[in-house]
């Protein structure tokens, strides 16, 4: 589904950059719609699976595992079928057009290892935040998924008056300007870890 879904948006960029001619590169923002489905792919895997996994006999830590391992390779093989597409996307000129989809600026830079690894890192990021979201509401059920985003909001609000009050958004974007992209798969990695833990953690308690 999300690669029927790209090559629609493929499709669809290319007609419009057909359209409108022109020498220049054209940076699409299409391939996002990939990593948005990876974060909903883990908001729905666990309701469609987990009771069901269970029923069967399956142990709930065997559960997890097999997820993780299911989508750490889905995640790898993503991450490296981008990267052959947009080594065929720059080897053809943009599809001819001088049109950028799969690759992307400051992210796509670097050795072609780095690319798989970073794409790797955010395809997986992204799907343990969604499970970690999942987990929540099967162990503490809505009023849980209702205190987890209103402390989201608290916080998020305190930190954007605070940043205001005391003038930090300067040195904030100085800040995340400052960091490469590698810097920032490290960062995803480390967040990873900690959704993959809690989510096990709710999991191993949760209630079928």
């Amino acid at each position: 589904m999300p690669w029927i879904i790209i090559l629609f948006n493929l499709i669809i960029h290319l007609t419009i950059r057909f359209s409108i001619g022109g020498k220049d590169g054209m940076y699409t923002g299409g391939i996002t719609s990939l990593y948005v489905y990876m974060l909903v792919i883990g908001m729905i895997a666990l309701p469609q699976t987990f009771v069901f996994a269970l029923g069967l006999g399956v142990r709930r830590k065997d559960y997890f595992a097999g997820t993780a391992m299911n989508f750490a390779l889905i995640s790898l093989g993503t991450a490296i079928l981008l990267l052959l597409l947009s080594l065929i996307e720059g080897w053809s000129g943009g599809w001819g057009m001088g049109l950028h989809f799969f690759r992307m600026p400051y992210w796509g830079d670097g050795a072609a290892i780095g690319q798989v690894m970073r794409n790797f890192v955010l395809l997986l990021h992204l799907f343990f935040l969604g499970f970690a979201i999942s987990s929540v509401q099967r162990r503490y059920g809505w009023f849980g998924m209702i205190l987890l985003s209103g402390g989201i909001f608290a916080v998020v609000s305190v930190l954007v008056v605070m940043s205001s009050y005391y003038q930090w958004w300067g040195d904030l974007f100085q800040w995340i300007a400052g960091k490469s992209a590698s810097e920032w798969a490290g960062w995803l990695f480390a967040l990873m870890v900690v959704y993959a833990l809690a989510s096990y953690s709710m999991l191993r308690k949760s209630a079928i």
